[in-house]
């Protein structure tokens, strides 16, 4: 059976949707999410797990190809569609399978992350030394700004880029809040990277 959630911006959309995403938690379900910006122009989707919900993101496991991701913040003012039909129950059975299901939701038991903002979210990683993916979609100067986070305040953050050379850039990268789309952590992508980065530091 199809379910679907198409979300619109007003107080009773967003009632009504932090109910369904509740369930969607209590159940483990594997969705698909999809997020916009303010003009409705679609960004990005995630395919994964809602573990966890405050009055303004989500805490998603992310999973790309039946393979592990990370975990993804994003906030909910950006969600328009949340799937959960006979396509993504299929997509957790397979992981149910193989074992990764049961491993993500380990993870997640051990993060102590507050998603009352995203600056809670922020001064949590900034504290475990995990480097970050950080995207800002929401201009057409789109932002990718990856690895450790060095500071912020009530507007920005800082982060300590490193390039694909494996290179830091001698100057930190800002990024203000506002502008921040997603917050990606725990990614193969990022820890990989940040490894070899270190280790020629």
């Amino acid at each position: 059976m199809k379910q679907q959630i198409y979300i619109e911006n007003s107080p009773l959309d967003f009632r009504f949707m932090k109910k369904r995403i509740q369930k969607h938690i209590d159940n483990q379900d594997f969705v698909k999410v999809y997020i916009e910006d303010k003009g409705g122009i679609p960004l990005t989707h995630f395919g994964g797990i809602i573990f966890d919900q405050s009055e303004s993101l989500l805490l998603i496991g992310s999973f790309y190809d039946f393979t592990y991701d990370g975990f993804v913040i994003v906030r909910k003012r950006d969600v328009f569609e949340i799937k959960n039909t006979d396509n993504e129950r299929f997509f957790k059975h397979i992981l149910e399978k193989e074992g990764i299901f049961r491993d993500v939701i380990k993870k997640r038991g051990q993060l102590k992350i507050q998603l009352s903002s995203l600056r809670e979210a922020v001064a949590y990683l900034q504290k475990i030394g995990t480097p970050v993916i950080i995207e800002g979609k929401y201009s057409k100067d789109e932002r990718f700004i990856i690895g450790p986070i060095l500071e912020k305040n009530d507007k920005k953050v800082k982060i300590r880029y490193f390039n694909t050379l494996g290179e830091f850039d001698l100057k930190p990268v800002s990024i203000r809040f506002k502008d921040v789309t997603t917050i990606q952590f725990d990614s193969p992508y990022a820890n990989i990277f940040y490894k070899y980065v270190m280790e020629v530091k």
